[in-house]
């Protein structure tokens, strides 16, 4: 009968097991085909911030021509290949002198200063603003801007000034949101970038009365210049609070998609709009990676190098927008463009092109293969408990709920779902499957950690084959629960391995009286200090996770450097450093009793290694890299670890056994 029994469970565990590795083969399917198109998108567009560029080349004495001939010339290779050119307010023209904004009382007294002539029919407004123009075209331009994205009264005049024509458009407009209005791209720009056959990425300026007109007069526009990413300048797109805005969005769209224009979203800029937006064009998106004026008084070039490097390569950015210093000489700007360049290029990555996001969808195959993938897991996760019907019944009750989910809803919640429980259950079962209380052979316990990082990396190949999508690969979504997955299945494992403590020794009584002693026991300073670092560890990974980093000083950003140069890929400092070396050293000697909570230091590396891909914008060959060089190099430094221990550990016990036998002797001689 107890043969019977076992040879049921095993044959329950190799079906089980089965699963899984039909659910991966699947899984790993996606992978590639994403892998492939990964690796045919390693371009992106290095540019400059078209107006800034300008500003560079007044405070050098140049004309933006001369400057661009010398930053970018023919016949060379390029520094930069792009510009990003931000639409120009009112404001904009103002400064630059191609307009004057008056107010009603300004104008008159301009009128009486000038011995401007007007028609005899015009009476100023006081009310009302004056925008005069030296050029009819530039007139007419500002008219139809104010006509199409504004509800002002708008009215055209003609001036004499000096015998000279002077060109005015009245408006109700208020001054404030006048000089904010965005007035469209210049033509001489505009001749200026096609000239030098640069890429150009536009990004338009949000405006009040937002319609299928206006949409159509904006965007429309675009039509005729070679613009190849449309992004946005503020922080709510056009429209966002009308109550129309689902008719926004269509309208937006269609025409989008009829001009073949991706949009653009902004790394760390939040815009309101732009998720709605970016579903509605199926994620058909460039990524963008500025650097901020004020980011740029604080970092040095070769910060900027590393950065822009990593955001290329790492982050799959398309455009990279590159600030130039105010106090730089052209020839300065030159060798700060270049350096960046090459940085970038260093990295695998071309310079010369927008890189749109893969058009990626994951199948319903992959998503049910990813759902009987976790439920066998589940199943195994909770036979190590040792239950028995309920080890089948939770997890088949969760998989009918998530196929009722998605029958429902779609697939949405399910693949977030699926994703979740992967990373929990199977870096658990990792650990569960290799750590043990016996000791092995040095070789044995690094087969043993390759067998739990494979293990682990089953999780995260379901979870990013479900999640391999345009939606998520645009960082527009994102990973649910990265939270959870690092924590829950530490709180697992804790519950696991104190559960295999107490049976056989009187089960949870064993761990009531344990608790009940630890309670009882007096507190001294060493406990309090062990506790306070315990908690400080546990706060520091959990702020260290996720997508952003915080608390890096300049010590690790520095070794972090230089690792990336060396490996290509920098690991994680808390895998290689800390984690795997010491579940390492926990496979050597294996875990006594007491030692259990060094298990859950060690598996750290194993959740953490799961969580490298969940940053689901990031290639996955280079997540597996990463992976990669943190297991070789904790192998590394676990040996040295083991070695530590056992020769320098041992040789220090027994000189303190020694010297405790001697202190016992001489007291009992005294």
């Amino acid at each position: 009968m107890a043969s019977q029994k076992k040879r049921k469970m095993r044959t329950d565990r190799v079906l089980l097991c089965g699963l899984i590795v039909l659910a991966l083969v699947f899984s790993l399917s996606v992978l590639g085909v994403r892998a492939v198109q990964e690796m045919a998108n390693r371009h992106t567009l290095l540019s400059l911030e078209w107006s800034q560029l300008k500003d560079t080349a007044a405070r050098n004495g140049y004309t933006v021509e001369d400057a661009l001939a010398r930053l970018h010339p023919a016949g060379e290779e390029e520094l930069f290949s792009g510009v990003v050119y931000k639409e120009p307010t009112l404001f904009d023209w103002q400064n630059a002198g191609y307009l004057q904004i008056d107010s009603g009382t300004q104008l008159l007294n301009d009128m009486r200063a000038g011995g401007w002539q007007a028609d005899e029919t015009f009476l100023a407004d006081y009310n009302h603003n004056y925008v005069m123009c030296h050029d009819e075209t530039l007139q007419q331009r500002v008219f139809e801007h104010l006509q199409h994205k504004t509800s002002a009264q708008n009215i055209l005049h003609t001036f004499s000034a000096g015998g000279s024509p002077l060109y005015v458009v009245e408006t109700s407009y208020p001054y404030t949101d006048l000089s904010a209005l965005g007035i469209g791209f210049g033509e001489e720009d505009l001749a200026l970038i096609e000239q030098f056959d640069l890429d150009l990425v536009v990004q338009v300026r949000s405006w009040p009365k937002v319609n299928a007109e206006s949409l159509e007069f904006v965007f429309g526009g675009l039509s005729g210049l070679d613009v190849k990413a449309v992004g946005f300048n503020d922080t709510e797109l056009p429209g966002v609070q009308q109550n129309d805005w689902d008719e926004v969005v269509k309208d937006l769209t269609g025409i989008l998609q009829r001009q073949g224009l991706p949009i653009m979203s902004i790394e760390f800029y939040s815009q309101k709009g732009l998720q709605t937006m970016a579903q509605a064009m199926e994620y058909e998106m460039v990524r963008m990676h500025p650097v901020s004026e004020s980011e740029l008084l604080k970092l040095s070039d070769t910060r900027l190098q590393e950065r822009f490097a990593l955001a290329a390569s790492e982050r799959t950015m398309g455009v990279l927008m590159l600030r130039l210093r105010a106090n730089q000489s052209l020839d300065d700007a030159a060798a700060y463009i270049g350096a960046v360049r090459d940085a970038v290029q260093a990295k695998g990555v071309a310079t010369d092109e927008v890189a749109v996001v893969p058009d990626a969808h994951v199948a319903p195959w992959t998503l049910l293969a990813g759902l009987a993938g976790v439920w066998a897991g589940g199943v195994l996760l909770l036979r190590k408990f040792d239950m028995k019907k309920w080890a089948w019944l939770l997890p088949t009750a969760a998989a009918a709920a998530a196929l009722l989910l998605l029958v429902v809803t779609g697939s949405y919640w399910v693949q977030k779902l699926v994703a979740l429980a992967a990373v929990v259950i199977f870096p658990f079962l990792g650990v569960a499957f290799f750590a043990r209380a016996e000791g092995r052979p040095l070789p044995g316990a690094i087969g043993a950690l390759c067998g739990m990082t494979l293990v682990s990396l089953v999780g995260a190949s379901l979870m990013a084959a479900v999640l391999s999508e345009r939606s998520y690969m645009s960082a527009v979504n994102v990973f649910s629960g990265v939270k959870i997955g690092q924590l829950v299945p530490l709180v697992l494992l804790m519950a696991y391995l104190l559960y295999k403590l107490a049976s056989g020794r009187g089960g949870a009584t064993y761990l009531l009286v344990g608790f009940t002693r630890l309670m009882k026991k007096q507190v001294t300073i060493g406990l309090v200090l062990l506790a306070g670092v315990a908690a400080v560890l546990l706060l520091v990974y959990m702020m260290r996770t996720g997508n952003t980093s915080t608390g890096i000083s300049d010590l690790e950003r520095a070794f972090r450097a230089f690792l990336d140069h060396v490996l290509l890929v920098r690991p994680r400092t808390k895998e290689f450093m800390i984690a795997h070396p010491i579940m390492l050293a926990i496979l050597y000697f294996g875990y006594r009793r007491n030692l259990w909570p060094v298990v859950l230091l060690g598996a750290i590396g194993q959740v953490s290694l799961v969580n490298t891909f969940e940053h689901l914008h990031t290639p996955v060959l280079v997540s597996a890299l990463r992976t990669f060089n943190g297991l070789v190099l904790g192998i590394v430094i676990g040996v040295v670890l083991i070695w530590f221990v056992k020769y320098v550990g041992g040789w220090a016990y027994k000189k303190a056994q020694i010297l405790s036998q001697l202190a016992e002797d001489e007291s009992y001689g005294g």
